[in-house]
């Protein structure tokens, strides 16, 4: 009798139309969607250009030269300006009176300005040497030593043009996509918003198209990779933020008085200069992989 119970149980239980069976294929059938989605989604491919990042790398250590470069470059040359260009300026910026005068005013947007200006540049140059660089790697060509460099010394006009317009990449790339308006709002700004000059850099240095074109051309064919970008782009920033808040963080902790402040606020710069243009050029590593791997899919 309990033999005949287990069987019948076997039978209810194998039946494809019994309710056990019907929920067990559902469960199955949402965990295979499930999967799916993260196997294709923005982190899973933000993820898998880190990783062909580091594969780049390991391979092609040459290529880690650009970072400390210009990490080397700009904690070199930053401080230089600062004591020359901008030393009036941080005079009137940390002097004894905390009142916002506008002289003080003044100096705060020229500090800024002409540091994001200058931060820009160098950004801007190392950016696009390692992007150079890594897209050649990528693309199995042959190179020299410092092929990226060499790539942006020949084209050092063009270059520089796009690095001055790159502080303004986000309103650029809304105009240069202005055809896709409205319907397709969402692609144009999160595309904008992660236009970085490693993407153009390519059309670039390999072109000799205008800054409109060259846009619409790195941006079409990033494609649909800028939420990876974006992932990218907003991790870079939470790892500046953190560091350059370290010193304001140790400064009120363990430090008191208007010195004290003073000189927080000027380590706090020397590293949100330093560490963005280091990150930026990390960045564009991530950036021409997903650059490349979408022109290979385009």
């Amino acid at each position: 009798m309990v033999a005949r119970r287990v069987r019948d149980a076997e039978v209810v239980g194998s039946n494809p139309a019994s309710p056990t069976m019907i929920y067990r294929l559902f469960i199955n059938w949402y965990k295979a969607r499930v999967s799916a989605k993260q196997k294709n989604g923005p982190f899973h491919g933000a993820a898998s250009a880190i990783k062909d990042s580091l594969g780049v790398a390991r391979v092609h250590p040459e290529i880690l030269i650009y970072p400390y470069a210009a990490l080397l470059f700009i904690s070199v040359t930053f401080p230089i300006v600062s004591a020359s260009v901008f030393a009036d300026w941080y005079r009137r910026i940390f002097s004894d009176t905390y009142a916002l005068t506008p002289h003080k005013t003044a100096a705060i947007l020229g500090v800024v300005g002409l540091s994001a200006l200058y931060t820009a540049l160098v950004t801007a140059y190392f950016t696009t040497a390692v992007s150079a660089g890594v897209l050649a790697k990528l693309e199995n060509r042959p190179t020299v030593p410092l092929y990226g460099l060499l790539r942006v010394i020949k084209n050092f006009f063009r270059v520089t043009k796009f690095a001055f317009l790159s502080l303004f990449f986000f309103p650029i790339g809304i105009y240069a996509q202005r055809r896709k308006l409205p319907g397709g709002w969402l692609g144009v700004m999160g595309s904008s918003l992660t236009l970085h000059m490693a993407q153009v850099a390519p059309v670039v240095l390999s072109t000799h198209k205008k800054v409109g074109a060259a846009i619409r051309d790195s941006v079409d064919t990033l494609g649909k990779k800028w939420r990876e970008g974006l992932i990218l782009k907003v991790s870079m920033y939470v790892v500046i933020f953190l560091i350059v808040a370290l010193p304001k963080l140790i400064q009120h902790g363990f430090f008191k008085g208007h010195a004290a402040s003073s000189v927080s606020w000027l380590i706090s710069i020397e590293l949100a200069t330093s560490s963005y243009v280091t990150l930026k050029v990390i960045y564009s590593v991530f950036t021409t992989v997903l650059y490349h791997q979408a022109r290979d899919h385009k």
